[in-house]
């Protein structure tokens, strides 16, 4: 009996390693065949475009109001998602600094041996062990990367806030195009009507108001398009065809309200927290470049595998054996390397904060241009307004001409006073950009 197993062992263990191997050797062939993966996914997109054209020819109806526009806004845009994404990892980044200085554990196992002893591999031929590492990092280092990490942090925050405000303020506008589309399109149903009419009785007038009539309803039409895709975009979501309502739309009656600027407690703020965040950035890489001339202090405490097993041995931990290893670095920059640095990093820098303080003061010269400006375009939206009414008063033109002119002419106003009422929102969302009083923080 001893001797059958004495024979039947290295067999059994051959047979097992060429098993593992063919194994092996079939399943990465199959699994890491570019060829083959790259089909399978492109088949799988295949499918999904085809369940995609047949879905996106007919979408259904979503109409939101302007609340829960926001709402979706909030969960569905992407650039909110990735702003977030970046806070996220701003906290884990700071963690990770206080997280280095725990100790690592560390498994290792193997095995080695010549190709004619393979047949008489044994669980005493393989080695196992636990051990453990602790870093104190230097001084210097530690708390520079501490800096940055919890800077970082800062920024994304309020990076994040910066874009909430620009999205929604995007979002704002194109409620504001779905009212002009849908003021258009009503426009034109007018205007169809009308031409039914006179096509009654003259046609050749008729049929040239429609063909007008059609070319600007393809306009209208695109546009439409167009604003669907802002729509899907901003939300993150292009499953519905999106009807968005006015109601709740937010007041900006900054013409009669206007903005005091001078009040750096309720005025860009945030603006000049992420200025305030740069010239921090811009200060700490100078002081990181000049740090290379402190000496840095390092610590390394080492010891013996907490568990360890070879050749059938087995050996555990011993206190005894702990080593603390302490190691100064001081380089001298003799080749001028680290003063090179600061200079060239101080060049690059004047610049950026160039840079940042002539953006601060075009945003200060575009926002009081605009409050000059908005009372003009108020001034001239109302009077447009006013005279609409008019317009209806004057009796009916006698012939065709006259009617297309003065459908013409009313058509001219009506487009000025939607024309000047979107220019005068574009300048209240500048004023809303800027005002903190109007954006809670969202933390």
């Amino acid at each position: 009996m001893c001797g059958a197993r004495g024979v039947t062992r290295p067999t059994t263990l051959r047979s097992f390693f060429l098993a593992t191997a063919l194994l092996l050797a079939t399943v990465l062939t199959g699994c890491f065949s570019a060829n083959k993966r790259v089909a399978k996914n492109f088949h799988d997109l295949q499918m999904q475009w085809q369940t995609n054209v047949a879905r996106q020819s007919a979408l259904p109806e979503q109409a939101f109001n302007w609340r829960q526009a926001v709402a979706r806004l909030e969960v569905g845009n992407l650039k909110l998602q990735h702003a977030r994404v970046d806070i996220t990892n701003g906290q884990e980044n700071v963690r990770q600094v206080y997280k280095d200085l725990l100790p690592t554990i560390n498994l290792r196992s193997g095995l080695s041996k010549t190709l004619e002893s393979i047949p008489a591999t044994s669980i005493d031929d393989v080695t196992f062990s636990i051990d453990s590492f602790l870093n104190v990092p230097g001084f210097v280092s530690m708390g520079t990367r501490l800096f940055a990490a919890r800077l970082a942090y800062l920024r994304a925050q309020a990076f994040y806030e910066l874009t909430r405000r620009e999205q929604i303020i995007e979002l704002y506008k194109l409620f504001l195009s779905f009212q002009d589309a849908a003021t258009a399109e009503a426009q034109l149903n007018d205007e169809r009507k009308l031409a039914a009419g006179i096509e009654q009785i003259d046609p050749l007038a008729g049929q040239i108001l429609t063909r007008d009539l059609e070319a600007r309803s393809l306009t209208g039409a695109k546009e439409r398009e167009s604003l669907q895709d802002k729509a899907g975009e901003l939300f993150g979501d292009r499953d519905w065809r999106w009807v968005l309502l006015s109601e709740g739309l937010p007041e900006l009656n900054y013409p009669d309200n206007p903005l005091p600027l001078a009040d750096t407690n309720s005025v860009a703020q945030l603006q000049m927290k992420l200025t305030a965040i740069e010239f921090v950035a811009a200060w700490a890489r100078i002081k990181g470049v000049q740090l290379q001339y402190w000496p840095e202090l390092t610590i390394f405490i080492t010891g013996p595998a907490v568990y360890q097993k070879s050749s059938g041995r087995e050996s555990f931990w011993d206190a005894g054996m702990v080593r603390a290893n302490a190691n100064v670095f001081w380089r001298l920059d003799t080749r001028g390397q680290i003063s090179r640095q600061i200079r060239q990093t101080k060049r690059d820098q004047e610049m950026q904060l160039a840079r940042l303080r002539q953006d601060a003061l075009a945003l200060i010269d575009k926002i009081l241009a605009a409050q000059k400006l908005v009372l003009v375009l108020r001034q001239q939206a109302d009077q447009l307004s006013q005279l609409a009414p008019l317009l209806g008063q004057i009796p009916p033109a006698a012939d065709y001409t006259g009617i297309l002119k003065a459908n013409e002419t009313a058509r001219s106003l009506r487009d000025q006073e939607r024309k000047l009422r979107r220019e005068l929102a574009e300048l209240n969302t500048l004023f809303w950009f800027v005002d903190d009083t109007k954006w809670p923080r969202h933390d």
